[in-house]
């Protein structure tokens, strides 16, 4: 009996010491499991406190049990204006715009006040929480400050408005349309340019943008370059306005899409019209000039400085091919009676008439030239004097059969009379050859006149015939 319950106290004592292991462990678990609630509640309280966004917990009657540091900061306030009290306190619940709301989670915006009596927007986010057995235990609140969206809003709302104002009121045509040409929109100028009353009516132009385009064909390289580069600047194409008059259009377009990823195409027009209308009138006025510098104004025969060039150029061409070529000066016939009867203006206009019939006379590469006053002169080349007679004769003839002036309701008649000389026949060089030719047709006027006269190797003493 002794023995055992010595046994029965060595048990006793290993399971006290068992205890006592089992209590340190305990303790040992209890402090360690304490520091890692410690740690996670700091490592909680880190997150929560670093977050932008102000931090609330509520009990179920919405009073505050928790926050975070940005809250104060957000609203200015210390912990004893917070802790305890009703969140419904901290803003106005007659100005709430509600994004979101159902059973577990509200969504708002609400104006919210400072602890120094200002007001600042927030947006409102609230869960509700549960606990481990799932029953409703508080909520969650988030709070943004919208001041900076706010005002970002506002930005964006005064330049849609600023875009608006400009959109109506550019001098510049302004439009959207899609690919196939259908308009989206356009402004008033667009409207303007292309002669239409309202931006209505262009809108819903059958065929849009691409029944203004004088040719159809010509929408189509501006169409491959958006799909290419995206952009395109300064095309310039001939268009036309509702009642068909033209207008020609510098655009400056770029490829965007939608929301919906759809592409269309946005464009800035410029009306080019009377640029274009001017640098065609100075374009015209250059050639005008240049035209003049070798031209009669009045009769648009070639002057006397192109002849003088041409004439050298044929005198080089001759001696290089061995082809002649012959000059023929003419004189009207009584043309101061003419003009006596009939005035000046009358008088001007028949040489003018009288250079028509020249000019139906002579081919290619044949030409006239006013000379001076009632004086011309042909130039017929490769042409040698038998040629040359042949061909006056019939110029001769046919100014005998023209009526002169009729469209003024006058009949008058005209003559004239004639002189060639024949490079390299009569003459070696240019005032040689002028001068033989000038000689002829004087011998015509000393001997009746309206006939032509022929110069032959005696040359200054007067002698050729007269045909």
């Amino acid at each position: 009996m002794v023995e055992g319950f010595e046994m029965d106290i060595d048990e006793a004592k290993k399971l006290v010491n068992k205890i006592a292991d089992l209590e340190k462990q305990l303790k040992e678990l209890q402090v360690q499991s304490q520091k890692q609630i410690d740690e996670s509640l700091s490592k909680y309280r880190r997150v929560i406190n670093s977050t932008s966004e102000g931090y609330l917990e509520l009990d179920l009657d919405f009073k505050i049990v928790d926050f975070n540091i940005t809250i104060l900061k957000l609203l200015g306030k210390d912990e004893p204006m917070l802790l305890n009290h009703s969140i419904e306190k901290l803003y106005e619940k007659s100005n709430i715009f509600v994004h979101f709301a159902n059973r577990n989670h509200l969504s708002f915006e609400a104006t919210f006040f400072t602890g120094n009596g200002e007001k600042i927007p927030l947006l409102l986010k609230r869960s509700i929480m549960h606990d481990n057995k799932g029953k409703p235990c508080g909520y969650l609140v988030l709070l943004t400050e919208l001041t900076e969206l706010k005002k970002a809003q506002e930005n964006l709302q005064q330049a849609e408005a600023r875009y608006r104002i400009m959109y109506k009121n550019a001098i510049q045509g302004m439009y959207q349309c899609a690919l196939d040409g259908c308009f989206l929109s356009v402004n008033p100028a667009l409207a303007k340019i292309f002669g239409f009353e309202n931006t209505h009516e262009l809108l819903h132009r059958p065929g849009g943008v691409a029944s203004l385009y004088k040719n159809k064909k010509d929408r189509q390289p501006l169409l491959e370059a958006l799909q290419k580069y995206h952009i395109v600047k300064n095309y310039e194409v001939e268009m036309q306005r509702d009642d068909g008059r033209p207008v020609w259009a510098l655009i400056n377009a770029r490829l965007a899409e939608d929301s919906q990823g759809l592409s269309f195409i946005e464009g800035i027009l410029i009306d080019n019209t009377e640029k274009r209308i001017a640098e065609e009138k100075i374009r015209q006025s250059r050639e005008r000039f240049r035209h003049l510098a070798d031209h009669d104004n009045l009769t648009n025969l070639f002057n006397t400085r192109y002849l003088y060039s041409a004439l050298d150029r044929l005198i080089e061409e001759s001696n290089r091919t061995l082809k002649p070529f012959s000059l023929v000066f003419l004189d009207m016939d009584n043309f101061k009676h003419v003009v006596d009867t009939h005035g000046h203006l009358n008088g001007s206009q028949a040489l003018k008439e009288v250079s028509t019939t020249l000019g139906e006379g002579l081919n290619t590469p044949a030409f006239g030239v006013a000379y001076g006053g009632d004086e011309f002169v042909l130039v017929l080349p490769d042409t040698g004097k038998e040629g040359a007679l042949k061909q006056i004769q019939e110029i001769r003839k046919r100014m005998k059969q023209t009526i002169y002036l009729k469209d003024k309701g006058l009949e008058v008649r005209m003559s004239a009379s004639f002189g060639i000389a024949t490079y390299p026949e009569d003459s070696d060089d240019r005032e040689g050859l002028l001068a033989l030719a000038d000689e002829a047709m004087f011998r015509v006027k000393n001997r009746g006149k309206d006939a032509v006269g022929l110069t032959s190797a005696c040359g200054s003493q007067g002698c050729g015939p007269i045909l």
